[in-house]
């Protein structure tokens, strides 16, 4: 296996652990994006609706932890900032849902949610 190859495979394992070594409010920014992603592929109108829900309840907490950590992000770059993370899941396409990686993250959210008491259900 190539150095590269190699490489991208530790940062694919690893990435959820990374997200510790980030700021809270990009980490839930992070977590936004997944659900946004995911409303994007989703084929029943309700659970579109449970997943933009959640994607606002995330930014929301972002805007709110952004804010505490004194990074000066408005509501808009905080959007941007979401948005080109969606995109980043989005160029993965919709067998990325079947990835080691995507339920990572998932489990990630999951589980920061709760420990921060982020409402993400409707």
């Amino acid at each position: 296996m190539g150095m590269k190859r190699f490489l991208a495979v530790g940062l694919i394992i690893l990435a959820p652990a990374a997200a510790s070594a980030q700021p809270f409010s990009e980490s839930m920014a992070d977590c936004a994006a997944l659900h946004q992603n995911a409303a994007q592929w989703a084929t029943s109108p309700d659970a579109v609706d449970r997943l933009i829900y959640a994607a606002k309840s995330w930014a929301d907490a972002a805007f709110t932890q952004a804010t505490q950590e004194g990074r000066g992000l408005t509501k808009d770059s905080l959007w941007e900032l979401i948005d080109s993370k969606t995109q980043e899941w989005e160029d993965r396409g919709g067998t990325v849902f079947f990835t080691q990686d995507f339920r990572d993250w998932t489990a990630y959210c999951r589980s920061f949610a709760k420990d921060r008491g982020i409402q993400t259900e409707m």
